[in-house]
């Protein structure tokens, strides 16, 4: 097969959250590392900061590929997709070693590289779930949440969703705050 003219598609989600995925579509001659920014840009995975890794398997940390910086650099880095010797059609993603981010990516299908199109790239996603701001449904209105309040969510056992009008209000000022994903 040759790796430049193959197109590898495949459905990436997050352990426990099956709601949310996406598809991506990269090419065999591009690497773990142009998987990794693209994952980290669909997730909202800060790409700045944490390590992450692939691995096959359902051990990490006695099967990943390499560690892969936010730069793009480290061991795992420059894998070629065509060469992974998928597990059942599936590699995984952990981000961040510390929290750690699982995801899973399954390999739907395997095509020819569309002409003039730039890989790698998503092709489709999950239909957003909304949740609503709790402080706006506390005042009659429904309006869609943006963040978490983890603060918030910590005081009152359950998870918080506020607006972006009410993430910038006083109530919530010096609270922590996380995006929702969609």
């Amino acid at each position: 097969m040759e790796e430049k003219t193959k197109a590898f598609l495949f459905k990436v989600a997050r352990r426990g959250d099956r709601g949310v995925w996406r598809r991506i579509e990269i090419k065999g001659n591009q690497t773990l590392a142009d998987f990794d920014r693209i994952i980290r840009l669909e997730f909202n995975l800060d790409d700045f900061d944490h390590l992450s890794t692939f691995y096959s398997g359902k051990n990490w940390a006695r099967s990943g590929y390499g560690i892969i910086t936010p730069e793009g650099t480290g061991e795992g880095a420059d894998i070629k997709i065509s060469s992974l010797m998928l597990f059942n059609g599936t590699i995984n993603y952990v981000y961040d070693f510390g929290t750690e981010t699982h995801l899973y990516a399954k390999l739907e299908k395997i095509s020819d590289v569309e002409p003039n199109v730039y890989y790698p790239r998503t092709v489709s996603q999950n239909d957003p779930h909304y949740k609503f701001c709790e402080d706006c449904q506390a005042k009659g209105k429904k309006t869609i949440a943006v963040n978490e309040c983890y603060t918030c969510g910590e005081e009152k056992e359950r998870p918080v969703y506020i607006c972006e009008k009410c993430s910038g209000s006083g109530k919530h000022e010096d609270h922590y705050l996380e995006e929702i994903l969609y």
